[in-house]
């Protein structure tokens, strides 16, 4: 068998698969929670501070740090959308490296949030708006600058950082700088 037939054999073989290739769909921060999530967590768990003013508060003081304590844990059991789980999706959001080489600039593991800043400020959002993503190679610290689309498979599967307790993960995703999509 020569060069161009064995060519020619494995375009066969190979072309239905890759007419067959899922799109990744856009999945939008909201979707991330349940249905009636945002709504009963300003009813219900945010109440007892709607009884002080929490930007009175002086940070040092033992009431603010037992409001905030009560604010992150509310945060760290928001609950996830468990259909998501195992979904191709391209998601926008900001990068917050977990594990910066100050010698290379670059990272590998980090949390992708709906908001620049997010995680560095205090508190994180709430666990079901961070996705925490693995990646086998090392990136640049240029990706920190913007925002990006994420695309990859979602997993439920909660994990647990310094900074935050992302409600999803990804691995191995696909990263490109951020632009609006054409609807």
């Amino acid at each position: 068998m020569n060069y161009r037939t064995l060519t020619l054999v494995l375009l066969i073989l190979c072309a239905p698969s890759l007419l067959l290739a899922k799109e990744p769909r856009i999945l939008e921060w909201d979707e991330m929670m349940p249905e009636g999530y945002l709504e009963s967590l300003l009813e219900t768990s945010f109440a007892s501070f709607n009884k002080v003013d929490i930007f009175s508060f002086d940070d040092n003081t033992e009431e603010a740090q037992q409001a905030y304590e009560e604010m992150r844990t509310i945060l760290e059991s928001a609950p996830i959308v468990p259909d998501l789980e195992n979904q191709l999706v391209k998601i926008a959001g900001f990068i917050v490296p977990l594990d910066f080489d100050f010698d290379s600039e670059t990272f590998k593991t980090f949390l992708l949030v709906p908001y620049f800043g997010a995680c560095i400020h205090t508190p994180p959002p709430p666990s079901n708006q961070i996705v925490h993503i693995s990646s086998t190679k090392a990136l640049d610290q240029e990706w920190l600058d913007y925002a990006v689309w994420a695309s990859g498979v979602l997993n439920t599967k909660s994990k647990d950082s310094e900074l935050a307790i992302a409600g999803y993960s990804m691995q191995d995703v696909s990263l490109e700088e951020y632009q609006e999509e054409d609807e």
